[in-house]
């Protein structure tokens, strides 16, 4: 796809530049774009590199099996022990580099889930539980990645302290709304300006029941994180390769060609995945109205709450089937919505296609409502043969909507 090519490592990565260093440079790549980020510079590498690379089970590039990295597959979205496992090699790493020596970081989505390291006093199954809550919760991206810094032994800079006295640069493609690259993987080598307050109060706000050993500590202050002031934190550097922007940029000049007026929603959208699909079909029907060719586009990381834990579908989906419950049939409208990762939450689609008449080959608008409100937007699309099926795309810039009208 035209719009995800800016986003793409061999892309994205053919400038990027990192500081060069006397000693050992050790090579830290995390993300469902781990590899082929690695892909992307392999040819520019010190020849003495040598490093880990951790990605989602699937995601590992055809091909790629340099002999100086160790690959590890590890799952997603809630972690595992084989993450966990990977993440004491990192920190072993990291603990054995010197004054001379950097620690390259290579960051892409996912990195939050796939690096778990459970503070001291903390347990890989109750962090497993928080990040379960968490994702029913339908906190957005950045709350949840505030909680999950403040549980981990890795992430929100503790990475980088580890590290020190060496320096580190992290390379990142941003999946984040915003693009703050302290929230990205959970910022293992970025200052943390979130406190454990702030970790309590999410918490708070969305009813997730801590276990006692973690809530003690968040109290006392105990899983605090490193601060911008910390002077460990002092040789640490950080520079984005792709954004959410750039894809929904070439999707705006994709439909443009097309004959389309683009109208442009924003590249970091966040909020209710339902609430979004309705409003966005409301668009759409104003725009039918006033008589415009146009495409609404739209980028960012929307949210569902979860009601039932069987339930089978993604932000994605839920996005489109209210769209479409919405749009009633509506002739000359049409569209989809995909994760640019490649997988809509954690099914084997991307996202779903959008059209007039779809909703009846999901059995009508009563079978349609009750599967959306059963959370299970994906078997909605299955059923009407609408699921947007391309395998892992190599990269991570969160969603892209597009509604085309007339």
């Amino acid at each position: 796809m035209q719009a995800l090519q800016p986003a793409l490592p061999a892309n994205a990565m053919r400038h990027v530049d990192w500081p060069k260093v006397p000693g050992r440079t050790y090579l830290l790549s995390i993300g469902k774009a781990a590899t082929q980020m690695v892909a992307a510079i392999l040819d520019r590498l010190p020849e003495n590199v040598e490093g880990l690379i951790v990605t989602r089970q699937g995601y590992v590039e055809a091909g790629f099996a340099p002999d100086n990295f160790k690959i590890v597959e590890a799952s997603h979205p809630v972690p595992d022990s084989v993450g966990a496992e990977a993440a004491q090699s990192a920190l072993q790493a990291a603990d054995a580099l010197g004054k001379d020596d950097l620690l390259l970081v290579l960051m892409s989505g996912g990195a939050s889930a796939l690096l778990p390291a459970p503070a001291e006093g903390i347990s890989l199954v109750g962090k497993q539980a928080v990040t379960r809550a968490l994702l029913r919760s339908g906190a957005p991206i950045g709350e949840m990645n505030m909680v999950r810094k403040h549980l981990s032994a890795i992430k929100g800079g503790r990475l980088a302290v580890r590290a020190w006295p060496a320096a580190t640069h992290m390379i990142a493609i941003s999946d984040i709304p915003g693009d703050d690259i302290a929230m990205i993987g959970s910022g293992p080598t970025v200052a943390d300006s979130s406190t454990c307050a702030d970790t309590l109060a999410i918490a708070a706000k969305y009813d997730i029941v801590l276990p006692p050993a973690i809530r003690s500590q968040l109290r006392s202050g105990a899983l605090e994180t490193p601060k911008a002031d910390d002077p460990k934190m002092q040789r640490v550097t950080a520079d984005l390769c792709a954004r959410p922007a750039d894809m929904c940029a070439a999707a705006v000049e994709a439909v443009q060609a097309m004959g389309y007026e683009a109208v442009m929603l924003g590249d970091a959208l966040e909020g209710d995945a339902l609430e979004l699909g309705r409003d966005h079909a409301a668009q759409a029907l104003a725009i039918k109205a006033s008589g415009r060719k146009a495409a609404l586009i739209s980028g960012g990381e929307a949210t569902v709450m979860i009601s039932n834990r069987d339930g089978r579908g993604g932000r994605c989906t839920a996005y489109l089937l209210a769209c479409a419950l919405a749009l009633n049939g509506e002739p000359d409208i049409c569209g989809f919505a995909a994760d640019s990762d490649g997988i809509d939450g954690s099914e084997d689609n991307a996202g779903g296609f959008l059209w007039p008449g779809i909703v009846e080959l999901m059995g009508g608008a009563g079978e349609a409502r009750h599967l959306l409100e059963q959370d299970n937007s994906y078997l909605a699309f299955e059923k009407a043969g609408a699921l947007l099926m391309t395998g892992p795309s190599g990269t991570n810039v969160n969603d892209l909507r597009v509604i085309l009208v007339g």
